[in-house]
C-alpha cells in the first residue's frame, strides 16, 4: 500500500494545480479540493494493485511505476499554484502540464487540458465547447 503525504498541511482543502512525486517520476493534476484528490489517488492506485484493469491512463502509469519500484512506499503531494476558482484551474494546469509533454519522468497520459463546468467543456485560453444536437461544438473564446 502506498501513502501520499502532503509536503505542507496548508496544501490540503485547497483549489490548486498539484504535483505528486513517485520517486523521481511525477504526475501533475488540478483539483478543487486537494484532500479529496489525495484520497482518490490512494484508492485508485490501490485498486490497480488489486488487479483492477485501469486502461491506458495516468493511474495505470503510476501503478506500473510503483510495481517496478517496490521500494517507493511514500509519495509526496505538493501544491504548485493556488487558484481562485475552477475556471482559473484550466489555464494554470495547461501552463504547468504542457511543458512536461515528452518528459520521460512525467506519468501523465493526457496533455489536452480541459474541465467540464456546468456542462460546458472549458479549454485553455478561454475556448470552450457546448453541446448541440448531442455533439460538442467548439466555440472560440468566452
Amino acid at each position: 500500500m502506498v501513502n501520499i503525504i502532503a509536503l505542507n498541511e496548508y496544501h490540503l482543502d485547497r483549489t490548486c494545480i498539484y504535483r505528486i512525486w513517485f520517486g523521481s517520476k511525477f504526475y501533475i493534476g488540478a483539483t478543487m479540493d486537494s484532500y479529496k484528490r489525495i484520497e482518490y489517488h490512494i484508492k485508485a492506485i490501490g485498486a490497480g494493485f488489486k488487479g483492477q484493469r485501469l486502461g491506458r491512463n495516468s493511474i495505470t502509469n503510476m501503478v506500473n511505476h510503483l510495481k517496478d519500484n517496490p521500494n517507493i512506499e511514500t509519495c509526496f503531494f505538493e501544491a504548485l499554484e493556488y487558484c481562485e476558482d475552477e475556471l482559473s484551474l484550466v489555464d494554470a494546469e495547461h501552463e504547468w502540464l504542457y511543458p512536461c509533454k515528452g518528459n520521460p519522468d512525467c506519468l501523465n497520459v493526457n496533455f489536452n487540458v480541459h474541465r467540464t463546468i456546468n456542462g460546458i467543456i472549458v479549454r485553455p485560453n478561454g475556448s470552450f465547447a457546448i453541446k448541440q444536437n448531442n455533439k460538442y461544438v467548439l466555440v472560440s473564446n468566452i
